[in-house]
C-alpha cells in the first residue's frame, strides 16, 4: 500500500536548464561535457554557486546570450497546479517528499516554501544530507526512506528524468515517469482508489 510519495524537483516543479545545457555541452565534445558535468556535481553538494554554473555554461559553451537569471528561480517558478495536487495527497493521508538534486537555492527555496505550508515531510539530497554520495546512491535513497518514515514498498518516485527512474526501480521502488500534471493526477488518483478499503 502507498504511504508516500517522492517527488523529483527539476522537471515536476519547474523546467530544468542544468540539464538542458548540460545536454548542449555534451554535443560540443566529451572534456566540455566531463568538466560541467562536474562543475553541476559541485553545484548539487553545495560546493559551488548558481552564478559560476552559469558564467561556466556561457564561456565552454560559446553562447554570450546564457546568464544567470536563466537559471534563478523564485515561488513564482513553482507550479501551483502541483503544490495543490500535494495538498490534496495530505487529505488521502499520504505523506510528501522531495528527493531530488539540489543546490543551495533549490533547497532554500523549497526548505522557506516548507516553512510556510508545511506541505513536505522530508526535503531529501545529497545537499540537505550533507554526504559526498550522489543523488543515485542506495545511501541517499535509504536516507530519505528513513527521514519519511516509510519502507521501499511503500513509496513512489516521480520524476520525468528516466535515469532517475531507472534507479529507483533497480532498488525495487514504485514509479511513476512525470509527463505532466493532468496524466499524473489521473494515476495518483486511482492508485489512490484501489489502496481504499473494499
Amino acid at each position: 500500500m502507498i504511504r508516500a510519495v517522492l517527488f523529483d524537483f527539476y522537471s515536476v516543479w519547474t523546467p530544468d536548464k542544468i540539464s538542458y545545457y548540460l545536454a548542449v555541452s555534451q554535443l560540443v565534445g566529451p572534456e566540455i561535457y566531463k568538466e560541467m558535468s562536474d562543475l553541476v556535481d559541485q553545484y548539487y553538494h553545495g560546493q559551488v554557486d548558481i552564478d559560476q554554473i552559469s558564467d561556466s555554461f556561457r564561456v565552454k559553451l560559446g553562447h554570450p546570450d546564457i546568464s544567470v537569471n536563466q537559471f534563478k528561480l523564485s515561488e513564482k517558478n513553482i507550479s501551483p497546479q502541483i503544490v495543490e495536487f500535494m495538498r490534496n495527497l495530505h487529505e488521502h493521508f499520504l505523506k510528501i517528499g522531495i528527493l531530488a538534486n539540489l543546490g543551495n537555492q533549490e533547497y532554500g527555496l523549497l526548505h522557506d516554501f516548507n516553512e510556510h505550508n508545511q506541505l513536505f515531510e522530508v526535503i531529501a539530497s545529497p545537499l540537505s544530507f550533507k554526504v559526498s554520495r550522489p543523488l543515485l546512491s542506495k545511501e541517499v535513497f535509504a536516507q530519505a526512506l528513513q527521514t519519511i518514515g516509510e519502507p521501499l514498498d511503500n513509496c513512489i518516485y516521480v520524476s520525468g528524468n528516466k535515469d532517475y527512474l531507472s534507479f529507483a526501480e533497480l532498488l525495487g521502488m514504485k514509479t511513476i515517469q512525470f509527463e505532466g500534471y493532468k496524466t499524473l493526477k489521473t494515476y495518483i488518483d486511482n492508485m489512490v482508489e484501489q489502496d481504499m478499503p473494499k
